[in-house]
């Protein structure tokens, strides 16, 4: 609670009724509460308050919400903006999606647990940026540092060069775990495209800056999907609404726009946005085709369908079928070279792991998943590669008294 109690929400409604709701509903929470029923009134209290989260309503006198929300911005630019909306306002609420002024949208009338929950997801990641703030800080004074040595000091160099690499890379590993704790299989599936992607860039002879460079992309690929509601990454692209497709196709620019504010991330975030284009051109967000595309990013386009291939939910391809798919992708989808070279790469490395079961009590943090962990109701928790954490065993144990994992867990054996 006492984190909470750090927060300031701003909320913003011309309708009285409105403001005393979203009162009542976060009085308890033991947050700070500021209210204001006017965008006008709004800024200035901006202005006046460090707000972590604003909930501002569109349908204004004056300043319609989207305006507010898009000068509160400026004036606060990591402040989480959600605004509340009727279905009618939907194609403004999509504009102000796409063009980074909303972080989430809330439909009226709103669910108060959905709310919350909502909320409490966003303030979480306000402090994901003010700690990452924080790190960045620490690497600028380092780096000073260096500037400062001794230029004869070669050892002492070397040494710290080392130290803020291991930081960098820290750093990464701590993006990539929050993700895994939000949805341990979009954070599994990142970790074993970095994984692949990584062996590609040093066969591919690659500059070794450039494949640290390429590996963190792949691993923070997908932390833009935090936040996203659970239930649409859950269903396939072709059952995707217009809305729900335009949420998942912002993540790549909400990554990049993350990571556009931490200037050794900047060219990560680029990747990032990147990874869904096409070679053909028909992808997302910028139509760029062949080598418009940063290699890096056509890398991760290629480990990425074929990690998806071999390890989705339901009807997972032998390695065989998928390098046909694969093939079948060539120029279309994935860059034809590096689907020829990643070919004769994972034909030549050694896949096969020996496993052990492990009944679920004896399952220990640091143990490596060897297949899908599925409940016996058919339910599809963690795939399979996964390291388990302590969260993520807790919840295993949790869903295995409803829902029970009967067999065990098949775990990679370490010789």
């Amino acid at each position: 609670m006492d984190e909470k109690r750090e927060h300031t929400l701003l909320f913003v409604d011309d309708e009285v009724n409105i403001l005393h709701s979203l009162q009542r509903l976060f009085r308890r929470e033991g947050y700070n509460i500021l209210t204001a029923s006017s965008g006008k009134e709004g800024l200035e209290l901006i202005k006046a308050n460090k707000v972590a989260l604003i909930i501002s309503d569109n349908r204004m006198p004056e300043m319609e919400g989207v305006e507010f929300l898009s000068k509160a911005k400026k004036l606060a630019p990591e402040t989480i903006r959600f605004m509340l909306t009727g279905y009618s306002d939907m194609n403004a609420v999509t504009e102000a999606i796409n063009s980074g002024e909303v972080y989430r949208y809330i439909t009226k009338p709103w669910n108060d647990d959905d709310l919350k929950f909502a909320v409490k997801e966003a303030l979480d990641r306000y402090d994901l940026k003010t700690q990452n703030r924080d790190l960045l800080e620490l690497t600028q004074r380092q780096n000073t540092e260096l500037v400062d040595m001794n230029k004869n000091l070669e050892a002492k160099v070397i040494d710290k060069t080392k130290k803020i690499r291991d930081n960098f890379f820290s750093f990464i590993k701590v993006f990539a775990d929050v993700t895994e704790l939000y949805d341990p299989n979009i954070g599994g599936h990142s970790k074993r495209v970095a994984g692949l992607v990584k062996k590609l860039a040093i066969t591919m002879k690659l500059d070794p800056i450039e494949v640290d460079l390429i590996e963190s992309a792949a691993l923070l690929h997908t932390i833009g999907l935090i936040g996203v509601p659970k239930y649409i990454l859950e269903k396939d692209e072709k059952d995707l609404n217009k809305n729900e497709l335009a949420v998942i196709r912002h993540s790549p620019i909400l990554t990049q726009g993350l990571l556009s504010s931490i200037d050794f991330l900047r060219q990560v975030g680029i990747l990032i946005k990147s990874h869904s284009e096409r070679y053909d051109g028909h992808g997302y967000p910028d139509g760029l085709k062949q080598e418009e595309i940063h290699i890096g990013s056509r890398m991760i386009a290629v480990c990425k369908l074929y990690d998806t291939l071999t390890t989705k939910a339901s009807g997972t391809l032998h390695k065989e079928l998928a390098i046909e798919v694969l093939r079948a992708q060539k120029g279309k989808s994935v860059d034809p070279q590096v689907v020829d070279t990643f070919i004769d790469l994972i034909r030549h490395t050694k896949t096969e792991k020996t496993s052990i079961l492990v009944p679920v009590k004896d399952i220990t943090s640091g143990m490596v998943l060897a297949e899908n962990l599925k409940t016996i109701g058919g339910r599809l928790l963690i795939t399979k590669g996964t390291k388990l954490k302590n969260e993520i065993i807790m919840k295993i144990h949790a869903i295995h008294k409803i829902d029970p994992i009967i067999e065990g867990v098949h775990i990679v054996r370490e010789n």
